[in-house]
């Protein structure tokens, strides 16, 4: 006896009550587990909950078409084999009538997928039954318990994200390795006193990191090569070439060693000195790619955590390494891909004055623009403007030996700027002129007299009012703020007084005969040490042919930027290196550009160099 089925809208045969098993019977089935630590047998179990449902409803699955996506997050369709799944379910002629799926979750986790993997095989007419939770698309009730499925599996998902999230957070916090390999350290596993797993052996706890002497000396290392003056890439170098064990490569890269950018990354890491930052970064699963990516989160949202038994460098080591760093990236601009006072590039250049060169006639860099050769056994400088567009961007066609350049112009240096007279008059004018315009203005300094009678009569007010017993919050906050700014001007006067002013610039005298000898001993070292010195003090040095000749010319800073661009704001502390962090006399803000115009022309030595 033959029957329309008027649920599914197919001819069936029907014997006895039971359907049996016709050509649209036919069933593919797609399995999934999320992750490399669940059991891969999850997926044989899914597939043989799928036959026995079969079994029982007389429907026949096909070997061909069973599925499997074994370690692949629910949280995104990009997935091989559901792909495949779902090009051959759009095949003509038809291969398969229903898909098995033990549960909801194992198709997608995320809601907006499984209305839209619904929606799509609802149009091809190919039901989905889910084994697990007794869904069949093709009932009325069956988008209704597809959302309502979804939006539990995704909230499983966020959830479950929560939760693992407050657990490494607990351990950060705890002082325990929160996972990955930090070269320095070895993981020491805390086993526990009272539990014991199957084989009887005590539990692992967690795991709390060590220092493995072996590298820490190699990071000690590291951290005083470079403080020292040494750049990224020769570090690198030099230990692979001394054959200093490097930290493990990443999964998928065959090389084990140094590079410049495994030398950074130990630098910033603040577990060499003793504090442990976890929580910098959160994942997202990008729409397009269904790839999860990266995203920092706000310094205030890091958990900071001091462990001092992890300290593998001393602070003075790495404030050092860190100024150097800042410096170098505001001399190379590395962070903010913008023109720096040098071109990045040169930071590892073998020449001494390589990024401080520059064309008078168009401003371009003087680089090496011509190789060795049988005739000529010296490389040679020139402008970079007229080698690379011709005469007619610059007519600058004058070319000179690199050793000719170097030698005439650091002995020219040395003679004009580089000698403790010149450094003296200098700073003898840089001290007169300082002090003509602190007595000049002396009516900022009344200004401020007046302004600490004035903060001084509020504060009476203040306290007589806290007296009276109006113990107001906003009343002892305004108090705290007046008595702080009456201590900033009081600091601000001092620092007006000519006495002061003498004072801090015998402090600057000798930081600056300090650092002549430093210069002069750098100048003899490796050019990169040398060339990242001498930018302290010069940003750019102008040449200027004339005949077969070139004129040096610069402006040499006597004191030596520590960072470029002395004035950070209303405080001007633009000599902060020789003054220890205390401000110049009249840092009151209508004194800053003053200030910064006068250190650059009074504390400056210009020159001018022949080169043959």
């Amino acid at each position: 006896m033959r029957q329309t089925c008027q649920q599914h809208g197919r001819t069936c045969a029907w014997t006895e009550g039971r359907e049996t098993v016709n050509e649209s019977n036919r069933c593919a089935v797609y399995a999934r587990y999320s992750s490399e630590k669940q059991n891969p047998l999850t997926i044989e179990q899914q597939i043989r909950k799928c036959r026995e449902y079969a079994g029982r409803h007389n429907l026949r699955v096909l070997d061909e078409h069973t599925y499997a996506d074994e370690a692949i997050s629910g949280a995104t369709d990009d997935r091989s084999n559901l792909r495949r799944l779902l090009a051959v379910a759009r095949q003509k002629p038809r291969q398969f009538d229903v898909i098995l799926v033990d549960d909801t979750s194992r198709l997608s986790r995320r809601l907006a997928d499984s209305l839209n993997i619904h929606e799509e095989l609802q149009f091809i007419g190919i039901r989905v039954i889910f084994v697990a939770q007794g869904i069949d698309t093709s009932s009325e009730q069956a988008e209704l318990l597809v959302a309502t499925h979804g939006i539990v599996d995704s909230l499983y998902l966020k959830d479950l994200a929560k939760r693992t999230f407050r657990g490494v957070e607990q351990r950060a916090l705890d002082g325990l390795h929160t996972g990955g390999r930090v070269f320095g350290y070895r993981g020491v596993p805390i086993e526990s006193a009272t539990q014991r797993d199957s084989h009887g052996r005590p539990v692992i706890e967690g795991v709390r990191l060590a220092v493995d002497e072996n590298q820490a000396a190699t990071v000690r290392r590291i951290f005083e090569r470079y403080a020292a003056g040494d750049s990224l890439k020769r570090i690198a170098i030099n230990l692979n070439n001394e054959g200093v064990l490097s930290p493990q490569p990443q999964k998928g890269r065959i090389s084990r060693s140094w590079c410049p950018s495994s030398v950074r990354h130990i630098l910033h890491n603040e577990r060499y000195r003793g504090v442990v930052i976890w929580g910098k970064t959160f994942k997202l699963r990008s729409q397009e790619t269904g790839k999860r990516i990266y995203r920092r989160k706000p310094q205030n949202e890091w958990c900071r955590t001091a462990v001092p038994a992890q300290r593998i460098v001393s602070d003075e080591l790495w404030n050092a390494v860190q100024q150097r760093m800042q410096f170098v990236n505001e001399l190379y601009a590395l962070e903010a891909r913008r023109p720096g006072i040098l071109r990045a590039r040169a930071a590892s250049s073998p020449y001494l004055f390589s990024g401080l060169l520059k064309c008078s006639l168009c401003g371009a860099s003087i680089t090496i623009v011509s190789g060795c050769s049988r005739k000529q056994q010296d490389v040679r400088y020139g402008c970079s403007m007229h080698y690379n567009r011709g005469r007619g961007a610059c007519s600058n066609t004058l070319l000179i030996g690199r050793k000719v350049l170097e030698e005439q112009l650091l002995a020219g240096l040395q003679e004009k700027v580089l000698d403790p007279d010149v450094i003296s008059y200098t700073l003898d004018t840089f001290e007169q002129e300082l002090l003509l315009t602190v007595n000049h203005r002396g009516n900022e300094s009344d200004l401020m007299r007046r302004r600490v009678v004035a903060i001084q009569k509020q504060i009476r007010n203040c306290t007589d009012a806290i007296a009276d017993g109006k113990r107001y919050p906003s009343l002892m906050e305004k108090l705290s703020e007046l008595e702080q700014e009456l201590a900033d001007t009081k600091v601000k006067i001092a620092s007006c007084e000519p006495r002061e002013v003498r004072l801090r610039l015998k402090g600057a005298r000798r930081f600056a005969e300090a650092r002549l000898k430093v210069l002069q001993l750098v100048l003899n070292r490796e050019p990169r040490i040398a060339r990242a010195e001498m930018a302290k003090h010069v940003q750019k040095i102008t040449l200027t042919p004339e005949g077969r000749t070139y004129i040096a010319s610069g402006t040499w800073d006597v004191l030596g930027a520590e960072n470029h661009g002395w004035c950070r704001g209303p405080e001007s502390n633009w000599l902060r290196p020789p003054f220890q962090g205390g401000a110049l006399p009249m840092s009151y803000p209508g004194t800053v550009n003053q200030l910064k115009d006068l250190r650059a022309s009074a504390c400056s030595a210009k020159f001018d160099v022949t080169v043959l």
